[in-house]
């Protein structure tokens, strides 16, 4: 299974893997995110985030407080790259209403790739983002529809894209 964390799900695992090694309280959002974290390692699931977040994670990593954490999750979370049709697909999930930011998350997660162009897509994005969340429950089966329409006309394997499930991290099933 592959899951693509958005980059509020990313900072929540993140900030729960530093309290957890300051010995500090997390809070539910920190603990949803750091149990899908550890059950994707368990049921060895890949975990993607977005490359904005890794360019962040990047610049942070060098501050010796968060050294170590970084390089933690770093180590078991790839960055998921825009494929072919990424850029096309987001333009219309922006017709849905979705945000810019948003519909980048979800077209990435349908044609994004890893490092080595090796997979396409993923099954799941985790996120907190409700709104999102409702958006994609409420509009799938219009998104599928202009998907499969879009289908008919690119090649493999990008006619073979899925649309991932969209929920909350500790709804995402591993």
């Amino acid at each position: 299974m592959r899951c693509l964390l958005d980059k509020v799900t990313a900072r929540r695992t993140v900030e729960g893997l530093l309290k957890l090694a300051e010995d500090r309280d997390l809070n539910e959002a920190e603990l949803f995110a750091l149990d899908l974290f550890q059950r994707a390692r368990i049921s060895d699931s890949t975990l993607f985030i977005v490359p904005p977040t890794a360019r962040v994670l990047r610049r942070i990593e060098e501050l010796p407080r968060y050294g170590a954490v970084i390089r933690l999750f770093r180590a078991r979370a790839e960055v998921l790259w825009p494929a072919r049709y990424f850029t096309r697909w987001a333009r219309r999930l922006r017709e849905f209403d979705f945000t810019p930011e948003d519909a980048a998350v979800l077209a990435l997660a349908t044609f994004g790739t890893d490092e080595g162009g090796t997979l396409l897509g993923t099954h799941s994005v985790a996120t907190l983002d409700q709104p999102m969340i409702q958006n994609w429950a409420t509009r799938q089966a219009d998104i599928l529809e202009r998907l499969t329409a879009m289908q008919q006309d690119i090649p493999s394997p990008y006619h073979e894209a899925a649309l991932p499930e969209v929920k909350r991290p500790e709804f995402i099933t591993l």
